[in-house]
């Protein structure tokens, strides 16, 4: 079997792209492992680079695109058209299709999806420049709307202070130049769920995991910001603990509504879906990922680990999973 392995351009110095290298060695390890013949084509920006990647994968012929396209150049915005593209080449490709990319990567979308499908999400609000009232009783987080790693998502994101709020949007929109989600800030529990899908087309929730904030400083808000993820020098990083069938939760409505995800989104081959649980027991859906990263340290494979699935197990099932009919 041949296999075209595509990514971004890596940027050096950003983490969250350098990680793209490590992800690189888990796919191509495996396909070595399995005997597979592959070629890596990294994508640049632009129209005519399109026309080269078709060119080249022309002539290679794969049997399979291994999508590791994460990001653009052009905007993160812009990124789900790549999986587009090659649906339209003709080209199999593994992981989710353009539209559960496009749906999922915009915040707002999903969260609208979501709502209207009756799959518990915090309440939000968009900023789009125009000035907006927030009902001050609550805490709210401030995320760039079309990014994800934690992208643009920091301590200072956390907001107890309505009026405080309202007078950074401005600066923050600015920053990020796209939309912003304000989203009801849930005190509780983070947990993640990676699913990943059988050759028959059945999905598989893996073991469910916790991300535990050890020694978490008094009033330090208890999230998975882009330093917990990306920085192994800093404190979230080393303080964030993942434990996996956490106690104190109903493991049968996270899976369900996990599921209820995958299929209201039609996801494929592998996701993950992130939720906070309230102290009420209540069960929240934070974010949807399709194609989320896979790398060595990842949460997805640590998951599949804890289900006794190796990393080329995994690698193939995300193949067999891009051939079904």
């Amino acid at each position: 079997m041949k296999i075209a392995v595509v990514h971004e351009q890596i940027i050096e110095g950003r983490p969250d792209s350098e990680d793209l290298l490590d992800e690189l060695a888990v796919v191509t390890g495996a396909l070595r492992t399995l005997g597979f013949q592959y070629e890596t084509i990294a994508l640049a920006a632009g129209l005519r680079q399109l026309y080269e990647l078709l060119g080249r994968l022309s002539m290679f012929c794969p049997d399979v695109v291994f999508n590791l396209v994460e990001g653009h150049e052009a905007g993160q915005r812009l990124f789900p058209a790549v999986a587009g593209f090659f649906e339209l080449a003709g080209f199999p490709l593994t992981g989710s299709r353009y539209d559960a990319i496009l749906t999922t990567t915009n915040k707002i979308i999903s969260k609208s999806m979501m709502a209207t499908a009756g799959i518990p999400t915090p309440a939000w609000h968009i900023y789009d420049g125009v000035p907006l009232s927030l009902p001050p009783q609550c805490a709210y987080i401030v995320k760039p709307a079309c990014e994800d790693a934690s992208v643009g998502i920091d301590d200072a994101s956390v907001f107890t202070d309505c009026e405080r709020l309202l007078e950074a949007l401005p600066t923050t929109f600015a920053t990020h130049r796209q939309p912003l989600l304000i989203e009801a800030f849930i005190a509780g529990r983070e947990i993640n769920i990676s699913i990943i899908e059988h050759k028959d087309g059945r999905p598989e929730v893996l073991p469910i995991a916790e991300i535990v904030f050890k020694d978490w400083p008094q009033g330090k808000p208890e999230i998975v910001n882009y330093d917990a993820k990306w920085l192994p020098q800093s404190f979230e990083y080393n303080n964030t603990i993942r434990r996996f069938n956490p106690e104190g939760i109903s493991a049968s409505d996270v899976r369900q509504t996990a599921l209820q995800c995958w299929r209201l989104f039609g996801l494929r081959g592998y996701a993950r879906v992130d939720m906070r649980v309230a102290s009420s027991g209540d069960i929240y859906v934070i974010e949807v990922n399709a194609n989320p990263c896979i790398s060595h340290d990842s949460g997805f494979m640590a998951a599949a680990a804890h289900a006794d699935y190796t990393e080329t197990d995994i690698i193939r099932m995300i193949i067999e999973a891009s051939l079904k009919k």
